[in-house]
């Protein structure tokens, strides 16, 4: 049995555009005719952003998800949490110009929406907040979502647009990372939830991921075809992988 992994398509992008949608998040823009061929159906898909390295080191990839993408123009934003210049990922993002070239691979995973379902809860803290927003617009017209986003404070806010009825609660971590205040699962804990008819995405730091996800299942008995989850950082790890937790 051949256990090699197939090979992965990756695409050359140059930096387009810089633009700080707020003191915490940066997006930054790449086209390239290679992106024309991406298919990008679902909110929520990511891709993998190989980052500039010397020669002879391999580049350090991480995910980011897909903001917006425009195929005919081959045209795609990626929103940065930016932590400061520590890391390969945060140091690029920092002192990024135009023309700058990067390396992608993907698209992976995305949420499929119910379209039956009236209800969602879409939980998550700053590095949710550019899938939360996708999955906001992609919400069909007669759905009803409440939004749980914790980011540092309130110049990290940002509109959410979308056919649906939203109804956003922001929570705000000051100092602490958004994400490992606590704050998100006290609010899960507090809400009025219907567990036999809500659909929920949730993602965010990974030790609040796991103790949310446990709540909705195993104290509210959330059937677990209704929950989505993803760890996309860990407090302590600047390379945490599990970006497709289930």
């Amino acid at each position: 049995m051949n256990s090699t992994k197939p090979p992965r398509t990756t695409y050359l992008a140059e930096v387009v555009q810089i633009r700080d949608l707020s003191p915490g998040m940066r997006r930054i823009s790449v086209a390239g005719h290679g992106l024309r061929a991406l298919r990008i159906d679902l909110p929520g898909q990511w891709m993998k952003v190989f980052f500039p390295a010397p020669d002879g080191v391999r580049p350090p990839g991480r995910a980011y998800t897909v903001r917006a993408f425009d195929q005919a123009a081959g045209y795609l934003d990626l929103d940065f949490v930016m932590h400061g210049d520590e890391g390969p990922a945060g140091h690029w993002v920092v002192n990024a110009r135009l023309g700058d070239v990067l390396t992608l691979a993907g698209p992976r995973a995305g949420y499929l929406i119910d379209p039956h379902a009236a209800s969602h809860l879409l939980i998550g803290d700053a590095t949710a907040l550019p899938a939360i927003a996708r999955i906001a617009q992609a919400l069909p017209a007669q759905a009803g979502a409440d939004v749980l986003l914790e980011v540092a404070g309130p110049r990290e806010r940002q509109e959410l647009h979308g056919m649906a009825t939203l109804r956003t609660t922001w929570l705000y971590s000051g100092t602490v990372p958004a994400g490992a205040s606590g704050q998100l699962l006290a609010a899960v804990r507090a809400s009025v939830i219907d567990v036999a008819s809500v659909r929920v995405w949730l993602a965010g730091e990974s030790a609040m991921v796991r103790a949310v996800r446990q709540h909705l299942l195993q104290e509210r008995g959330l059937p677990p075809a209704f929950l989505t989850s993803a760890g996309y950082w860990k407090v302590g790890s600047a390379d945490h992988r599990e970006r497709d937790e289930g």
